[in-house]
């Protein structure tokens, strides 16, 4: 009974080992890896904002030339049957 209590402690002792070596071994190896990865993200932003400016700049315009940039969103339609339709009067308020 004593053996199977010390078995009991010592692979509990184990398993504590375990993850405290997992969790610190994770700890040191993202102190590497987090930053690295947080560079290649914001170059691959700060690229792709360049990108969007330089592709603004190609176009010649004149200064005084006005452009429209169509997002290209359909207007609502809306047609005669859609809706009630409700008559209006004035009032005047002359006294």
């Amino acid at each position: 009974m004593k053996l199977y209590i010390l078995l009991n402690i010592v692979s509990f002792f184990d398993l504590l080992m375990i993850l405290f070596v997992v969790y610190y071994g994770f700890k040191i190896l993202m102190r590497f890896i987090a930053p690295r990865v947080v560079d290649n993200a914001a170059n691959k932003i700060f690229q792709d904002m360049q990108n969007r400016e330089a592709s603004k700049d190609r176009r010649n315009v004149r200064r005084g030339d006005m452009t429209i940039d169509y997002s290209g969103k359909k207007p609502k339609q809306f047609g005669r049957t859609d809706g009630d339709y409700i008559e209006f009067e004035e009032i005047d308020d002359k006294k």
